[in-house]
């Protein structure tokens, strides 16, 4: 019992989670997750699309993504490209990334040609921000996407996708390390009574 217990409190004190939101836009479901590193300056976050194709896509026969952009955050200095993707500063519109505003795209290196994805397809594409000062803490992003299939351009979504805290590893409530600090006492008084008795 006292092992299952400090198992739990450890887990429970030790798991670091990433922030997450999610939006949902003509059935498509869009997460961005959010993870520190050990550097301050820079996280690393993820954006998990789901339901593609599905039923509840209203617009469907879609192949993939042409192009990705997100508002940058204060202090921006340098951006990391999802796996397939080249990274250009400044906004999108219906073509792809059109080099104005203040965001940062991501242009898929070769157009998605088809066949539409799989009904219920998922994605996920990795990036990392860098900053010059300060922390991702407040950072939320507008996203925007512009999606490849037999729809022209579809509809291009500019909706802000909120990840909650960033910028550093989370840290344990003092609720957790109570428990956790409970639970290593209960196993040193087991261990005591076992080498005693």
């Amino acid at each position: 019992m006292l092992r299952k217990l400090l198992v739990a409190s450890a887990a429970l004190v030790l798991t670091t989670a990433a922030a997450q939101a999610s939006l949902i836009d003509n059935g498509i479901t869009y997460t961005l997750t959010e993870a520190a590193t050990s550097n301050p300056l820079i996280d690393q976050f993820t954006l998990g699309i789901s339901g593609i194709n599905g039923s509840k896509d209203t617009e469907g026969g879609r192949y993939g993504v042409q192009s990705l952009a997100f508002t940058q955050p204060t202090n921006f200095s340098a951006a990391t490209s999802p796996s397939g993707f080249t990274y250009q500063s400044g906004g999108l519109n219906a073509n792809g990334c059109d080099g104005k505003g203040n965001f940062l795209c991501f242009s898929a290196n070769t157009t998605p040609a088809g066949p539409a994805l799989s009904a219920d397809s998922m994605l996920s594409y990795t990036f990392g921000l860098t900053l010059s000062s300060g922390t991702f803490a407040g950072y939320v992003p507008d996203f925007k996407i512009n999606w490849v299939g037999t729809k022209k351009h579809y509809n291009l979504v500019s909706l802000p996708l909120t990840p909650t805290a960033g910028g550093s590893v989370p840290v344990p409530e003092p609720g957790s390390l109570a428990l956790l600090g409970t639970a290593l006492v209960g196993l040193g008084l087991a261990v005591r009574r076992r080498h005693m008795g």
